[in-house]
């Protein structure tokens, strides 16, 4: 999948109350989860405590440190953005992708399935960085099966993670951009 770099940028995704983060930033190196498989209604075997430090999730203010903003880059393509971690640490330069839990996580980028993402304002439209006036936007992101991205709680777990949600649960973010990329000019 190729990218337009003229409609690409580098933005940060916050909330007003809650910090946006990885599950380690959030909660603590590792963040360790005891998950019981389940396959079609039927028990599939003892529980597996598993690292998921670095699927993404959020944390009300109050119970989260001091914690940097999630930093991405959204690299359009024709179905979207593909989302690239530029936070200093374990997971820069990986893409956002879907995890089998129907949340997101970091993974390597040379990946076969990239996750893309639509940038949606308050009423449902889709918008580029050409709709992005401000350096302040509000926005949801939108997966190409038209979920969105919200916080869910999953059942046993201590986390509140980022992943697939329905419209009515979506995220409102606040994207405030820090680096447009001016197209080259060759002379």
């Amino acid at each position: 999948m190729t990218s337009n770099i003229e409609k690409s940028f580098i933005a940060t995704l916050r909330m007003f109350d809650h910090r946006v983060g990885f599950l380690e930033q959030l909660y603590g190196k590792p963040a360790m989860a005891t998950i019981s498989l389940f396959s079609g209604g039927f028990y599939t075997g003892r529980p597996q405590t598993r690292d998921q430090s670095h699927l993404l999730g959020i944390r009300s203010n109050e119970q989260s440190g001091r914690i940097k903003p999630l930093k991405l880059h959204f690299a359009h393509t024709p179905d979207g953005y593909i989302l690239t971690v530029k936070n200093q640490g374990n997971y820069f330069n990986q893409v956002i992708s879907n995890h089998w839990l129907d949340t997101v996580e970091a993974v390597k980028p040379d990946t076969d399935n990239l996750t893309t993402f639509i940038l949606v304002d308050r009423s449902g439209t889709a918008i580029t960085l050409d709709n992005l006036t401000g350096v302040h936007t509000a926005v949801s992101l939108k997966l190409k099966n038209h979920a969105y991205l919200g916080g869910i709680k999953i059942t046993s777990l201590p986390y509140v993670y980022l992943g697939k949600t329905e419209e009515r649960s979506k995220i409102t973010f606040i994207l405030s951009i820090v680096e447009r990329h001016v197209p080259v000019i060759k002379t």
